[in-house]
């Protein structure tokens, strides 16, 4: 089918027949963070920067803090870590102890704000988002041959979690078959029946080591998000980008032995895609560059019937001018995307 045009209209999910048994070549997903707005709502944050640097009900980053990503031209936390952790090595080295006490000041503080930050958007614990919902989410999941998950909040590793306690079968693989990633190991037995998940902008339960290796935390029956942050003392950073350009995103996945292995596998993928909950804005141009190097696979994306949807659909054609089989549908229409996720209790 040629590319839609600039109308009102919108397949319903099922009428495109992607999600019937047997589909061959299982179809790719890509979720963005329409996804998780639409499980619980208080992920429509601006950002974390903004979140950090408002003055009430308390001031999480100072203005000298604020300067330093003014500085650098980002909002992203990880860049900002590993500026200062870096700072701090060598003024370790050169013996300017003065200058290491305050650089560690900023580091903790900055640290702590990302972490009050994620804390007050974030569902938790994971009990509120109802088990039954994760089981939905995670069998709808598992038609898909590659999940691409752009977002960093822990909501598909809950759901993989709870498909793999209650199924009791490895069905999803992130490829941590070491812990640190190894990207020599990355080898999948039996992959066609299985679902990789690759978190292609970093993630809450992922780490940069100081020897720059990423790892995993684990829960160890405590909670990945009580967890979050509470690798000070090993000098770990939190692996993920949570804002900025596609240029400095971009310059953070370059940068990560594990990002940059599962951007790669992004970017070769030709299996027909699936777009949930993403926009491919500008922020996130490298996105769409790769899904437009592969102009003749098929590829469906949802849209939101709110709003202007000739202006939505046109805003999409000119981030993938060269993808010919493109289809739109009502993102409502998608199991991933329907209103009975949402989760309407406060978090906290």
């Amino acid at each position: 089918m040629s590319r839609d045009s600039l109308n009102e209209s919108l397949y319903d999910w099922p009428d495109l027949g992607w999600d019937e048994q047997g589909h061959d070549p299982r179809p790719s997903l890509l979720l963005g963070n329409g996804f998780s707005q639409n499980i619980w709502p208080g992920f429509k944050y601006d950002s974390l920067f903004s979140k950090a640097s408002q003055n009430s009900p308390f001031k999480l980053l100072t203005d000298t803090d604020q300067v330093l990503f003014t500085i650098f031209g980002t909002e992203n936390f990880e860049m900002i870590l590993n500026v200062l952790a870096a700072s701090k090595a060598v003024a370790g080295a050169l013996n300017q102890d003065d200058n290491c006490e305050l650089l560690q000041d900023h580091e903790n503080r900055i640290r702590k704000a990302l972490i009050q930050a994620v804390h007050s958007v974030h569902i938790f614990p994971a009990s509120k988002f109802p088990e039954e919902n994760r089981t939905g989410i995670a069998n709808e999941l598992a038609k898909y041959m590659s999940i691409y998950y752009t977002n960093y909040d822990l909501l598909i590793y809950w759901c993989m979690m709870t498909y793999i306690e209650e199924c009791h079968e490895n069905h999803f693989f992130d490829f941590f078959w070491e812990n640190p990633f190894n990207s020599n190991n990355v080898g999948v037995s039996n992959k066609k029946n299985r679902s990789g998940v690759y978190f292609l902008h970093g993630g809450l339960h992922l780490y940069r080591n100081i020897l720059g290796r990423t790892y995993k935390q684990v829960s160890m029956g405590i909670g990945l998000l009580a967890l979050f942050g509470d690798n000070h003392n090993t000098g770990a950073v939190p692996l993920f980008i949570s804002e900025g350009t596609y240029q400095y995103k971009l310059q953070s996945i370059y940068q990560s032995d594990y990002l940059s292995f599962v951007f790669s596998c992004f970017a070769k993928d030709s299996n027909p895609l699936v777009i949930l909950g993403h926009s491919l804005g500008g922020s996130d141009q490298h996105i769409g560059n790769a899904i437009n190097a592969h102009m003749d696979r098929p590829v469906a994306i949802s849209v939101r019937k709110d709003g202007n949807i000739p202006k939505k659909k046109a805003a999409i054609l000119h981030s993938l001018p060269n993808v010919e089989n493109l289809y739109f549908f009502d993102a409502a229409t998608h199991p991933l995307l329907h209103e009975s996720l949402r989760i309407q209790e406060a978090p906290q």
